[in-house]
């Protein structure tokens, strides 16, 4: 029987997507190991958000080679959809294929016929489903409804990597959904690249059309959002998202706390707006969590701009940052600004960051000691692990013998994960 390894790098769908080829290949009379391990065929599922993200790539790349010379090494993923030559020009990748192409990635390889496979993002103009579960405990399952973004900001390259924006119809979401519900999931995670804007493509939908006909469908589960642009919380979606079954979870992307970056950007909001929207849904969900996405050192920003974005944000209920560093990414409006923040500076502010988030995540888990908490088990063979409706992560005394679980938060470790509990 082949093996097939896979490195995944970047956002969540990616992550979605090669659980997807995973099983795909299973299906194929593959079997699946670890990538550190000697396999038949390599795969390696890009991210090309940063320049950290490409030379990532690159070195998974030659990994597998040097774990086994005699492999297929197939590269696929959001770096070799916008920079293919750069990839093919990388002697040990033997297939280099785009997004669209992750969907039959089994048919490309088992034709053993190296090259590129590029259909290209922008000439898919249909929906392309995806549903992945937790197998093991039948506990979470993630369903992608929207892909691809036509925001274009001005340092982002994802458009171009993820392509037009289209929207699973609401009938079928709502089907998948049942579905996943009377198969017993306790956690649904709506997924997209932009899912806040979910059915502009369909003209007559959004998303908190779809969300009001989801908690509307019977049974005990609820339902996680992924990502969701800060302009994009209507009044109708603060309004449906407050339901018992949306998980008290938002992630937000802030970007930078200056006004005047935030522009240059091309972001299509301002921090008063954004302040009032976390205030609005802190008030308005009880016990949630709140994350955001925040970069250093774009063009531009100023010593004031950055302490500027850090008083803002220390000032805000935030449970966690995902920090990032600008770095210029060809073919975007940004990379034609002079990159005047020097590395040592970006590294500096970055470290600031991280270390704010810490301290945020830190205080906002104090706030649940000894609190009884709602959570779903996760599928974890090592450890008894749960996850809290608000995004906390505990490892409780005993195995959990129901998908949903009421759990007492006892210990508080300083990094985010080391937490542990009681099941009530």
């Amino acid at each position: 029987m082949k093996k097939v390894a896979f490195y995944t790098l970047g956002c969540k769908m990616n992550f979605h997507e090669t659980a997807f080829m995973e099983e795909a290949f299973r299906k194929a009379g593959y079997t699946v190991v670890p990538f550190s391990e000697a396999a038949d065929v390599y795969v390696i599922n890009t991210c090309t958000v940063t320049a950290s993200a490409d030379a990532k790539s690159r070195k998974a790349i030659r990994k597998a080679k040097r774990i086994n010379p005699e492999s297929l090494v197939v590269v696929t993923g959001c770096y070799s959809e916008v920079y293919p030559e750069i990839v093919s020009s990388i002697e040990e990748a033997d297939i280099v294929t785009g997004n669209v192409e992750k969907f039959r990635l089994v048919e490309i390889v088992e034709k053993n016929t190296k090259g590129v496979f590029l259909k290209g993002i922008w000439n898919v103009t249909e929906f392309q489903p995806l549903m992945n579960v937790d197998y093991g405990r039948k506990s979470r399952a993630f369903l992608k409804i929207q892909q691809g973004c036509e925001s274009f900001c001005s340092y982002c390259i994802i458009p171009k990597a993820r392509g037009r924006m289209l929207s699973e119809i609401p009938e079928k979401v709502i089907e998948h959904v049942k579905m996943l519900v009377d198969s017993g999931y306790a956690e649904i995670v709506l997924t997209g690249t932009h899912l806040g804007a979910y059915g502009k493509d369909l003209g007559n939908v959004t998303l908190a059309d779809l969300l009001e006909k989801i908690v509307e469908i019977p049974g005990n589960f609820w339902i996680r959002l992924s990502s969701i642009e800060p302009q994009e919380f209507s009044d109708k979606l603060l309004e449906i998202v407050s339901s018992d079954k949306i998980a008290p979870h938002f992630h937000i992307p802030l970007q930078s706390g200056s006004d005047r970056i935030l522009e240059r950007m091309g972001r299509k909001y301002t921090l008063s707006y954004y302040e009032s929207l976390v205030f609005k849904l802190a008030g308005l969900k009880k016990d949630v969590c709140i994350g955001t996405d925040v970069m250093v050192g774009f063009p531009g920003e100023s010593d004031e701009d950055f302490q500027t974005m850090k008083r803002f944000i220390e000032s805000l209920p935030f449970g966690y940052l995902h920090v990032f560093t600008y770095s210029p990414r060809k073919g975007t409006r940004a990379a034609l600004l002079k990159d005047d923040v020097s590395p040592a500076e970006k590294k500096k502010r970055s470290q600031e960051l991280l270390a704010l988030s810490a301290e945020k995540n830190l205080q906002f888990r104090k706030q649940f000691k000894d609190r009884t908490l709602r959570a779903v088990v996760l599928n974890r063979s090592d450890k008894n692990l749960v996850l809290t409706g608000n995004y906390i992560q505990i490892e409780v005394d005993k195995k959990p013998v129901s998908k949903f679980v009421d759990v007492i938060l006892k210990g508080i470790g300083e990094k985010r994960e080391d937490n542990v509990g009681i099941l009530a």
